[in-house]
């Protein structure tokens, strides 16, 4: 069974979500996530 954690998936969409933004909204917006980083290294 592969199991994929929401970090993982939340870094892929985060590109997305940060287009447009300046640099200051960047950093609101990835500490909004809640990632564990731990998850995305898999």
């Amino acid at each position: 069974m592969k199991i994929r954690s929401p970090s993982f998936i939340h870094m892929g969409a985060f590109d997305y979500m940060a287009r447009g933004y300046l640099i200051s909204d960047i950093i609101t917006i990835f500490g909004t996530y809640d990632i564990v980083m731990g998850e995305c290294d898999r």
